[in-house]
């Protein structure tokens, strides 16, 4: 698989964080995807593998590209912060699809769509469904039964589509089992594992661990500061 060199164009962020480790490897992420039928990319949360690794492949012409998100928030939210940062209109190049909410078009390069919306797409088109040039499931790690099924769907699609490209990526996703798992979809082939460095400065998302009875306590509090008002 090739692609056409192009100038990098991606500003996302660069103006309101310091510059991610990820940046610095934009051209070795293109290239291990084109070489390799399947590539894993492993990185901290935060370190912008969501948001950059689907605009890397489009600055170089890899297009249409899907992105598989596990859940609904992370879908859209993921695909607000694409068009933004390639200052486009949300729906135009950069779309999303969860549940019964779309705002993609037929031109869209860069779609994020839930893992479900994704696999009642393959049970109704098939292998049209994933009619890509590559296809992204992110945080691979958090394993369920409609990310297992289209796990087994894109490996079945790969045996069929000697073009298609698969990337993975999560924080802390067990490579050695995705290596054996995709290890026997041809004799030559292998998942090549790209690692992003981890960055001691600001990420793009802060991160706070909230446990359930924190969020219940914290809605109660709000609920009954509305009330008073």
């Amino acid at each position: 698989m090739t692609a056409t060199k192009a100038t990098w164009n991606i500003s996302s962020h660069s103006s309101q964080f310091p510059p991610l480790p990820i940046m610095a490897l934009r051209e070795t992420i293109v290239e291990k995807i084109l070489e390799n039928r399947v590539t894993l990319i492993a990185g901290e949360t935060g370190c912008g593998k969501s948001s950059l690794v689907p605009q890397f492949l489009l600055e170089r012409n890899i297009y249409p590209v899907i992105c598989a998100q596990p859940s609904r928030f992370a879908a859209v939210a993921m695909a607000k912060m694409v068009a933004k940062a390639r200052n486009c209109e949300l729906g135009e190049e950069v779309g999303y699809h969860v549940g019964h909410l779309k705002n993609i078009s037929s031109s869209s390069k860069i779609a994020f769509k839930t893992v479900g919306v994704l696999l009642d797409e393959i049970r109704e088109k098939g292998l049209n469904a994933l009619d890509y040039k590559a296809i992204i499931l992110d945080e691979v790690h958090e394993r369920s039964v409609e990310s297992d099924l289209l796990l087994i769907c894109v490996k079945q699609f790969l045996l069929e589509n000697n073009n298609l490209r698969v990337v993975l990526m999560s924080a802390t996703a067990d490579i050695a089992k995705y290596r054996d798992y995709f290890g026997d979809i041809s004799g030559d082939e292998r998942v090549e594992v790209v690692s992003i460095p981890n960055s001691n400065q600001q990420t793009i998302y802060q991160r706070r661990v909230l446990y359930l009875e924190q969020v219940k306590d914290q809605l109660l509090v709000k609920i009954c500061l509305n009330w008073q008002h």
